[in-house]
């Protein structure tokens, strides 16, 4: 299926759609992403599928290739949107429909404060390994859990 990195919280998080004029060329073939090398630039999109991974009503999922700047910018809007919740997750995940029993993911979660949260933290969720040993049925899932 695809690996996904997104947002959920128990209000609703705003979409944001990348800045017009920044180019975004997604290959699904090969992987990869060309967005014109911008440090700034990202989108959220609604993410509808949230309730599968946690007990989180809402969420968006995160559109990008991780730099430092849009990192930066990503914390600044968790911390934004930390005014109308108490806790927003960050997850880094393998996404499919159905788990069986043996198959079910192993979590990893771990909890920050807003004002501890660094760029360092959110590059080393997003580049965790899903698949600890590609042989296993079961992937890993990351997330830290960002709170006031």
């Amino acid at each position: 299926m695809s690996l996904y990195t997104f947002l959920a919280s128990d209000s609703p998080l705003p979409t944001v759609k990348a800045t017009a004029g920044y180019p975004l060329n997604i290959n699904v073939d090969t992987g990869v992403i060309y967005d014109g090398d911008a440090d700034d630039n990202f989108s959220l999109y609604k993410f509808r599928d949230v309730e599968m991974y946690t007990g989180k009503k809402y969420g968006v999922w995160l559109e990008w290739r991780y730099t430092d700047g849009r990192a930066e910018k990503l914390i600044q809007y968790i911390r934004g949107n930390l005014n109308n919740t108490d806790c927003i997750e960050l997850w880094h995940v393998w996404m499919t429909d159905y788990y069986e029993y043996d198959e079910r993911p192993v979590i990893h979660k771990n909890t920050v404060s807003i004002d501890r949260i660094t760029v360092v933290d959110i590059k080393e969720l997003v580049n965790r390994e899903v698949w600890k040993n590609r042989d296993s049925a079961r992937p890993h899932h990351y997330c830290i859990e960002i709170v006031k």
